[in-house]
């Protein structure tokens, strides 16, 4: 296996600091709006509008990384990111709690975090060879979910022991490493080739080139789409529909609640890594993906049509397998064969449309929910993404690219759809 090269490991593990830290930061946020308002909509309110600025960053700000020098910008974004922690731990250790202030923070916290999200993977080129990209996309993923993993314990740990500031002050050392290893790689690196033209559109016009290069590459359009529906119901399936189901319907404690979430973590840690690595050295990519899509499906299925405290936590590890099984494969497909100039709008306008379905899944949950109950709306939603495994063999191109070797896809979108790319 191709060893990956340490300027990229340095990328990779400052983002595993920034999502710790950040985990830290949303906690603390949450633990001491509620502390010091007492209401849940301000809170709610405050949460609403940072979800939505990280969203909309992707698509609005993501044509920034085509255009200028991605080092620069990861610096930009990197030195952002420590001063909002900063003014944030300040804030909490002199206890001026103001809800704009803090709202204000969150707000260019978040945006960061939408600038930062695709860019993770678009810089990837920059350090990896073709034939070492799924190897990086992999490690990417398997740092992020360590880091998703610890970030919650370690949180928590901290405010109840310590108190909010200490968590906003590991946020801010968190940022501060991630800013310092970012600010040892070269900054010619992240600079276009001299035989290669610079971008002379205008931002809007790159904004549009994004949904529009989307649209015309068809494999990537339609797997938006999937991506939409797997969104749409599994969203609200983690953060509405299992809260309720085993509260209220089969009236378990909320320690298995953990143990499911738990489960599910570890699924995507042993799947970011060993086992995708493992099954798609040996699998065709097009049925990695489709048993991605079943495992997912008959996760939520079995949760809502079984109780059993052996075969449930069993059947989420195995949903966060295959949610890796999606996401590694189609992710390394898609930055090898997007042409370099689009690659950070590509993954920005995919994760938008991705993002985008979540929260249209959690206001549609009412009506599910009131018209089938939980249980009911839970089996459906995922026998729906149990159909998904099915339904992405008729996306058209979806076997060619994803049956191509690695080092014949570099810009092979451009080949097969040159209008999508065209001015």
């Amino acid at each position: 296996m191709p060893a990956l090269d340490r300027r990229l490991l340095k990328i990779q593990f400052s983002f595993l600091l920034v999502v710790l830290g950040g985990r830290c930061n949303q906690l603390a946020v949450a633990w001491w709006a509620l502390q010091e308002t007492g209401s849940a909509v301000v809170f709610a309110n405050m949460i609403a509008c940072s979800i939505a600025a990280q969203v909309l960053a992707r698509p609005l700000l993501g044509w920034l990384c085509d255009k200028y020098n991605k080092i620069l910008i990861l610096r930009l974004v990197s030195l952002t990111s420590v001063l909002t922690a900063l003014l944030m731990f300040l804030l909490s250790a002199t206890q001026l709690f103001n809800p704009w202030s803090v709202g204000a923070l969150m707000l260019v916290s978040s945006a960061v975090a939408g600038v930062r999200e695709p860019l993770q993977s678009s810089i990837i080129p920059l350090f990896a060879r073709d034939d070492q990209v799924s190897l990086a996309v992999r490690t990417k993923s398997m740092l992020s979910s360590i880091s998703n993993l610890l970030g919650p314990a370690m949180a928590s740990a901290l405010i109840f022991s310590f108190g909010t500031p200490l968590a906003f002050a590991v946020d801010f050392i968190a940022m501060l490493g991630a800013a310092v290893l970012i600010a040892s790689i070269p900054l010619h690196l992240g600079a276009s080739a001299p035989d290669e033209p610079e971008p002379t559109s205008s931002g809007w016009r790159m904004i549009y080139s994004g949904f529009k290069a989307v649209y015309g590459v068809k494999v990537e359009f339609y797997l938006a789409l999937v991506a939409m529906l797997v969104n749409f119901a599994l969203f609200p399936f983690f953060t509405i529909l299992l809260p309720l189901y085993v509260k209220t319907v089969i009236h378990y404690p909320i320690t298995y609640l953990g143990l499911l979430d738990a489960c599910f973590g570890l699924g995507i840690l042993a799947g970011s890594y060993t086992i995708t690595g493992w099954l798609t050295q040996r699998v065709p990519r097009d049925l990695c993906v489709a048993a991605g899509f079943a495992l997912l499906g008959g996760n939520m299925w079995l949760a809502g049509a079984l109780s059993s405290i052996v075969v449930v936590p069993l059947a989420f590890f195995c949903g966060g397998v295959g949610l890796m099984l999606i996401n590694i494969p189609t992710s390394a497909v898609r930055l090898l064969a997007t042409p370099k100039q689009h690659r950070n709008r590509i993954f920005a306008t995919v994760s938008f449309l991705s993002a985008a379905a979540s929260p249209l899944g959690s206001f549609a949950m009412n009506g599910l929910i009131a018209n089938l109950g939980v249980t009911l709306t839970i089996t459906s939603l995922g026998a729906m993404v149990l159909g998904l495994s099915l339904l992405v063999f008729l996306i058209p191109d979806f076997r060619t690219f994803m049956r191509a070797p690695d080092t014949q896809l570099n810009g092979a979108y451009l080949d097969k759809y040159p209008n999508a790319f065209a001015r």
